[in-house]
């Protein structure tokens, strides 16, 4: 094996792989030698982000799979395409996800199913049949949230299946140890992203949340890749049922008083008619 190339001979799947954490996942993966399926629901996305990915790691086997990892069939179907790669699957990386920023009063049914099938779910058919797949040894990392251990108004729903996610991370990890699969899963802080662009659009909510954080920036795809990739590779081979926080020390001062934003979203005094009970409808 040669140096830097020390997942050479492993398979590894990423879901929510279009994009994002995701893509820059699966980049790395592939520069340290891993054969890696991308997977993601819509199709010409997917299909540029697998023209990219092998553009920025030539001569690295990437391959790609259309369709929906909250679908049970769906999932198990990329698992066993991934599989027949080599004939084996070795680290899975389950990256969808996207919060709904909505305060509760104003959320339906249909907005907290979505939060728990995107955020949740995606994770659950990832572990549940993708573990009896895996090779002894083999890893899978999960894509949580600071919101899932911190509050902040207008994350309710996504905050709920983010707690649950690292819940049943550790659970997992736990009921899975003695085939010598490890299970974790990283907890990004505020970070550019496709359902977070619109806040990087606007320099003075960017300011409200990057002043917020110690490190004095926001996070990127790649900050999150480089802690996914060490949970998904030989060096961390004595961790498990961990949640691993790369938030630029976001953790140590919480979220910043999220009025602005959600009134710049919703319309102004929106969030302060909601803090007494009041729905947008009934304000005045």
């Amino acid at each position: 094996m040669s140096i830097g190339k020390v997942l050479e001979g492993k398979t590894a799947l990423v879901t929510g792989a279009s994009h994002g954490i995701g893509k820059a996942s699966a980049r790395m993966l592939a520069e340290d030698g891993a054969t890696v399926m991308i997977m993601g629901r819509r199709d010409g996305l997917l299909a540029q982000a697998l023209a990219d990915l092998r553009g920025q790691v030539p001569g690295a086997r990437i391959e790609a799979f259309q369709g929906d990892a909250g679908d049970a069939a769906s999932a198990q179907a990329a698992i066993d395409r991934a599989h027949a790669m080599n004939g084996r699957l070795d680290i899975i990386v389950s990256a969808v996800g996207r919060g709904i920023y909505k305060p509760i009063l104003m959320c339906d049914e249909s907005d907290v199913l979505d939060e728990f099938r995107l955020s949740f779910l995606t994770a659950f058919f990832m572990i549940r049949y993708g573990v009896p797949r895996m090779e002894r040894g083999g890893a899978i990392v999960c894509v949580s949230s600071t919101a899932g251990t911190l509050p902040c108004a207008g994350l309710g729903p996504y905050a709920a299946a983010k707690a649950g996610l690292e819940m049943f991370v550790k659970v997992a990890a736990d009921e899975v140890s003695k085939a010598q699969i490890r299970i974790n899963a990283v907890r990004p802080g505020f970070t550019r992203a496709e359902g977070t662009q619109f806040m990087f659009d606007d320099e003075a909510l960017l300011k409200v949340f990057t002043d917020f954080i110690p490190l004095g920036r926001a996070g990127e795809s790649d900050d999150l890749a480089r802690a996914i990739r060490f949970l998904a590779g030989p060096e961390s081979g004595w961790v498990t049922g961990q949640i691993f926080a790369a938030d630029g020390g976001q953790e140590l001062r919480g979220f910043p008083d999220p009025n602005y934003s959600l009134d710049q979203i919703y319309g102004a005094g929106v969030m302060d008619g909601i803090r007494h009970g009041r729905l947008p409808e009934q304000a005045g």
